[in-house]
């Protein structure tokens, strides 16, 4: 499963993170493995590092794996056809970016999660 992640700029919510990684992974199956492409910015970056650091050893207890890069606005928006699920983590009231809305043209399927 590809799944990329980005977040605003003001985007600062642990809990938040945490709630669109459970939902993005609930649908990886046994064996499955999880590829994740972040976007930044940098809070969302270490978020990233801690959870997969966090959760490696448990999925690879059950036979599923989790790996994770950093890539450029240019290369997410070239790869958007292989990407499964896309992560957009903002504060309320903030407008999605337009990676998010060329994303969710492409029917890529989109969650937006605020606080």
């Amino acid at each position: 499963m590809n799944i990329a992640i980005q977040g605003s700029k003001k985007f600062d919510d642990y809990q938040v993170f945490m709630r669109a990684m459970g939902v993005a992974l609930s649908d990886l199956g046994d064996g499955g493995v999880a590829n994740i492409y972040t976007v930044g910015p940098h809070k969302v970056n270490n978020f990233l590092a801690g959870f997969v650091n966090l959760t490696e050893d448990g999925m690879k207890a059950r036979g599923m794996g989790i790996k994770w890069n950093k890539v450029s606005h240019n290369w997410l928006r070239d790869s958007l056809d292989v990407i499964d699920y896309f992560i957009y983590l903002s504060k309320p009231k903030e407008h999605p970016s337009a990676l998010c809305t060329t994303a969710e043209r492409k029917d890529v399927e989109v969650g937006i999660f605020r606080y």
